[in-house]
């Protein structure tokens, strides 16, 4: 394989602003300010004891970032000059500016580590700021993830193709949401700890296996790749995804030998694997022959209730109550995902192991 080297600058030099330190933050002010739902109040705990970072966050300037998510992370620059607007400031957000340095603290703490941390949701009330803040702190270790990376020996092209699925994802906020934002930046934990990784049409996830997991054969603890697919980047044909999986192959024991006991097994967990949606396609269709490729476990406790908001969310772009007769029916995908539920069909997210 043939690597092509590109680097673009993260900021530019002297356009960081320099490290804040915050007073001593008041706990119900926080908790007024922050408004986490009931089940997330543990992390007010969490993060006073992980605690601010020595010598604080220094951000790149908005101008910088703008710059950054347009031409080197696919952003749209409506959602780039959203962000840019957004930047933090730890005078005029103090609670939020709190909230930015721990994130940052755990992300630089867990370089390399696996799992996405699942930052709580923070109150409307907070407006753009508010909604940005995690995204904020993901780019304020891109700097280190990037070191990370090139310690691992991972090329500049995969660093750079791997953060490009923010933009993709702030493009999908706008579209469910209706406004800027990035609701799934727990998401990107796993990117800007390099944990994942996209190798042309697919991303490669490290994922040790955790108890009760669906696969059979194999041990809790065993090393996988978790196979994701990103909804921009061009057709999800069978050549492509083969490709992406053979250059997986190498990739992956060169770059984390250390992270696998032997070859490593590729698996999946999604909505496209429920073999139902597949017989009501083309046998020749690209679901399905990306079905044919995986050994399928069975079915899990929650796999129509997951699927059935999976395949809202990531199909539909549609999050809460809905009407199966007023879902679009534009594509032959969307028809028979839309028919499907009309007829009570309750889809199903499935795993399955990718067939060598």
């Amino acid at each position: 394989m043939v690597w092509i080297v590109f680097r673009p600058p993260v900021a530019r030099a002297g356009t960081m602003s320099e490290p804040s330190r915050l007073p001593a933050m008041n706990p119900t002010r926080l908790e007024d300010r922050l408004g986490l739902a009931e089940a997330d109040k543990h992390w007010y705990q969490t993060w006073e004891d992980i605690g601010a970072p020595d010598g604080g966050v220094a951000l790149p300037s908005a101008a910088d970032t703008e710059r950054l998510l347009v031409d080197h992370l696919t952003a749209d620059p409506e959602d780039a000059a959203a962000v840019a607007q957004a930047r933090p400031d730890p005078e005029r957000d103090p609670e939020l500016w709190w909230v930015l340095e721990r994130c940052h603290r755990q992300l630089r703490a867990d370089m390399g580590g696996t799992g996405m941390l699942m930052w709580p949701k923070l109150s409307r009330e907070l407006g753009a700021p508010g909604r940005f803040v995690y995204l904020w702190a993901l780019l304020s270790v891109m700097r280190h993830t990037l070191e990370y990376h090139q310690a691992r020996g991972v090329p500049p092209q995969v660093s750079w193709a791997t953060f490009g699925n923010i933009g993709e994802k702030l493009r999908l906020n706008r579209a469910r949401y209706g406004e800027p934002g990035l609701e799934v930046a727990f998401w990107f934990t796993l990117h800007f700890r390099g944990a994942i990784y996209r190798l042309g049409r697919l991303e490669f996830c490290l994922e040790p296996l955790g108890p009760g997991h669906p696969f059979n054969g194999h041990d809790e603890g065993e090393m996988t790749l978790g196979i994701h697919i990103p909804g921009e980047g061009g057709p999800f044909s069978p050549q492509a995804c083969r490709l992406a999986v053979d250059t997986a192959e190498e990739f992956f024991p060169v770059m984390f030998g250390d992270r696998f006991t032997g070859r490593p097994v590729y698996t999946c967990t999604s909505w496209l694997l429920d073999p139902r949606l597949g017989k009501r396609l083309a046998p020749g269709s690209n679901i399905t022959v990306f079905q044919n490729r995986f050994e399928l476990m069975p079915p899990g406790p929650k796999a129509t209730e997951n699927g059935e908001k999976d395949v809202l969310l990531f199909a539909f772009n549609h999050v809460g109550p809905y009407d199966p007769a007023r879902l679009p029916r534009s594509s032959t995908l969307l028809r028979v995902l839309a028919d499907g539920f009309q007829d009570g069909t309750g889809w199903q997210v499935r795993s399955g192991i990718w067939r060598r």
